[in-house]
């Protein structure tokens, strides 16, 4: 029977994750022995480097990228670019080696019982596979589930001895073959009611996020934009620039506060959010909270207004 070793490989290779960025320990070994040639793992000197090599790489490609990070406190380095790489939205599948099964209980030396919680709350789920065997398809949940939108880290803890038990290959032979596909649009009557309520409106603005920030949901931002002459703004504390920032029609982006978001949008007699929350504030101070505001997210949303007359 396959090992989970060698499992584990042939489904990066058929995901396409043959790139790994690290900063390994021995928990990591087992993992890295006899790593494949056709592999490339980009070290890094310290976790949170790792990270954010990580996350650029994976915004870039637009794919997940994989990290692999040395027990919890490798983990609890590369925590503050993992918070970066929430907000951005960024698909990875973020693992750390956890110590032998029987050893975990025991106090010991690279041991964490409480491994999941440690990235908590700043990835989609975390894992620990409850025996060897479940590693493959863990992996497979948290490689899909990562690309799910909104796209993020997700998190699987990998205890070092799992890597040389073997698999039966019913269990894992779909795991390469299977892909997950996502679609959704808002339904016929809220794009109806948006639309006529955008007709009317005098003065329009757009506010757009990170979920926004999409090759394939851009441009149509833009024909939105140009259709109705509306000013166009990034949501407050932007982790990714999600409009072009030379078109005419873009404003700049929102004051991370309740009075400053009120004072930029004065006017406006409809505040449409595409893909941002609503709002996200930083700076106290207070002031009247906005009216009119329609909150949505992209791409369906998007979709569906631009394709309309409007």
């Amino acid at each position: 029977m396959p090992s989970v070793h060698s499992i584990t490989y042939d489904l990066l290779r058929s995901w396409g994750l043959t790139t790994v960025f690290g900063n390994p320990g021995s928990n990591e070994l087992p993992f890295l022995d006899s790593f494949p040639a056709d592999f490339r793992y980009v070290l890094g000197l310290h976790e949170g480097a790792v990270l954010a090599m990580a996350d650029g790489y994976a915004q870039a490609t637009g794919r997940p990228a994989l990290v692999n990070l040395h027990s919890a406190a490798g983990l609890g380095n590369a925590m503050g670019n993992l918070a970066n790489a929430r907000a951005s939205r960024t698909p990875l599948v973020v693992t750390a080696g956890q110590q032998a099964r029987a050893m975990i209980g025991l106090g010991s030396v690279l041991a964490e019982p409480g491994m999941t919680r440690l990235p908590e709350p700043q990835v989609k789920a975390s894992f620990e596979p409850a025996r060897a065997q479940d590693v493959p398809r863990t992996l497979s949940e948290a490689f899909h589930l990562s690309t799910l939108p909104p796209a993020g880290p997700v998190f699987v803890s990998l205890p070092l001895d799992d890597w040389a038990q073997q698999v039966e290959p019913d269990e894992v032979a779909q795991l390469g073959n299977r892909r997950v596909r996502y679609a959704g649009a808002a339904p016929a009557d809220v794009v109806g009611e948006l639309s006529t309520r955008l007709q009317a409106a005098a003065s329009p603005v757009l506010v757009v996020g990170p979920e926004a920030d999409d090759e394939r949901t851009t441009p149509l931002l833009v024909e939105l934009a140009e259709r109705l002459q509306a000013g166009v703004w990034t949501a407050p504390t932007p982790p990714r620039c999600p409009f072009p920032t030379r078109h005419p029609l873009w404003r700049g982006v929102l004051p991370p506060s309740i009075a400053g978001v009120s004072e930029h949008l004065a006017g406006a007699d409809l505040v449409l959010v595409l893909g941002a929350p609503v709002f996200r504030y930083h700076a106290y101070r207070p002031g009247p909270w906005l009216r009119n505001v329609v909150a949505t997210s992209a791409p369906a949303m998007a979709d569906s207004i631009a394709g309309r007359s409007v």
